[in-house]
């Protein structure tokens, strides 16, 4: 209880000690064991965290929370590959499936025409509040085709506020679902008379996997939360683009059908009014800033190689790491990099602060540096909206090529890189060229105002379509 309660006010280096003596005292007890492990996310210490969820999953198999936490910690680590994560998915969508066996016959066949009524569309979600999910999800709900579709929103969460209230005035019904068991929520959507069922968590927090597993509509989809397959095999259905997704090999990882938007799989609005860019930072400074404003879990030691040999090559630029949780981690990576030649002082580590205002953490950095293999998606788009270009390594997963398929969207494919040696060129090249990266400061706001990253309508329509098409293969089948 200590190391939830300091958990809960985010001291997580003081929870860390407490859960690592709690687990000392009961090493059998799978509640210590997963806490631990989500501490160590928290923290960034991705390989403990992966052993310690292991640890919880293999105490206790039929553990809904330490399983999906261990399949998320798997896409943090550069020692895990592509195929043994898909592995480890589908052995446990096998396993979720057998738990929750198919209801399929708890709702009709709704297999008749639907020329004459809307298609009934259902997104569960324990994200609809001020999260990335949003930023993504708040453009399809809004533009949305009134006539064609109704959207009923099944939110499994408590924690709600003013993207709540945005989202609640698209929705043509709104579930709070969060004290539902998967059973009732079953027969709600079920009686609400939902066609076509959209899970936009994956294996993230707060979701209702079992439900998709247990098939309470008769088309499921898996979207935007999860970056991978589910493993499902009552999932139908998953959304992405040819960029993160190419059909080799992404076909064969997954059991879900890929259904592809023709260009990004995400269409981005940002919360606020975010400034617009301003000069060049390095140009007051005398020395470029880069900037890291993911989590501290994302930072593999493949990317802090990386960052080193920019550093040691630019010996004047600096390196600020936003999001911080815990400082013991950070003053680690302080020290790994003083001792490759890095001195701290040019290390700026920023803790993390909800209540900062938005964009705030942009103001003075140059070029943001993506991470690897877990590459950033609403931070990259936020960055490259307020006028910071991104460096982005890829790899042969939708996880690791979500910055190659926004940067692609934005016509700048030059700013990817396909090696860490490539990736440390690519930001050398960038920031010794002051003038090119002045340049591209200033068009890049315009950039993605006029790319499919904000073309709603056109997004929503498109959106739309895949899922009239998952509709029609449906209706098609059996005959």
């Amino acid at each position: 209880m200590l190391g939830n309660t300091n958990s809960e006010l985010t001291n997580f280096d003081d929870a860390a000690a407490y859960y690592e003596r709690a687990r000392d005292i009961q090493p059998k007890n799978h509640f210590v064991r997963y806490n631990f492990g989500l501490c160590q996310l928290s923290r960034g210490y991705i390989d403990s965290a992966i052993a310690e969820l292991a640890g919880a999953c293999y105490l206790n198999p039929m553990y809904d929370a330490a399983q999906s936490a261990f399949i998320m910690a798997l896409h943090y680590s550069d020692q895990v590959t592509p195929d043994e994560i898909i592995a480890a998915i589908r052995e446990w969508g096998a396993q979720l499936a057998s738990q929750h066996p198919s209801k399929a016959d708890v709702w009709t066949s709704r297999k008749e025409t639907t020329v004459s009524r809307k298609l009934r569309v259902g997104f569960v979600s324990g994200d609809f509040r001020t999260h990335s999910v949003a930023h993504f999800f708040e453009p399809i709900a809004s533009a949305r085709c009134r006539d064609t579709f109704e959207y009923i929103l099944y939110s499994n969460s408590d924690n709600q506020d003013e993207v709540t209230q945005r989202l609640r005035a698209h929705t043509d019904r709104w579930r709070d679902v969060v004290q539902l068991s998967d059973t009732a929520l079953i027969e709600l959507i079920c009686a609400d008379g939902v066609d076509i069922l959209v899970d936009l968590s994956g294996y993230t927090a707060s979701n209702r996997l079992a439900v998709f597993a247990a098939r309470a509509a008769p088309v499921q989809v898996a979207y935007l939360g999860f970056p991978n397959s589910t493993g499902l095999p009552t999932m139908d259905f998953r959304i992405a683009d040819v960029t993160t997704d190419p059909p080799i090999p992404a076909d064969s990882w997954h059991s879900e059908t890929l259904l592809r938007l023709p260009d990004s799989q995400w269409c981005f609005r940002p919360f606020g009014a975010p400034t617009p860019p301003g000069p060049l930072p390095a140009l007051d400074a005398g020395y470029v800033t880069f900037g890291s404003f993911n989590n501290l879990t994302k930072i593999s030691d493949t990317v802090l190689g990386c960052w080193t040999q920019i550093l040691l090559k630019l010996p004047t630029s600096r390196l600020r790491i936003t999001r911080v949780q815990s400082p013991k981690r950070a003053a680690e990576i302080v020290a790994a990099l003083e001792t490759s030649g890095v001195r701290s002082e040019r290390i700026d580590c920023v803790p993390y602060r909800v209540e900062a205002p938005y964009g705030a953490q942009f103001v003075g950095v140059d070029i943001a540096l993506d991470p690897f293999p877990y590459n950033g998606v609403t931070t990259s788009c936020e960055c490259l909206y307020v006028g910071v270009p991104v460096i982005s390594l890829y790899g042969r997963n939708s996880v690791s090529r979500s910055g190659l398929g926004i940067l692609s969207t934005l016509g700048l494919c030059e700013l990817a890189a396909s090696t860490p040696e490539q990736y440390v060129d690519v930001a050398i090249a960038l920031a010794s060229d002051l003038a090119r990266l002045e340049q591209l400061r200033r068009g890049l706001r315009g950039r993605v105002e006029q790319s499919p990253l904000r073309n709603e309508e056109r997004f929503a329509r498109r959106f739309e379509e895949l899922l009239q098409m998952a509709w029609q293969q449906y209706l098609g089948r059996g005959r």
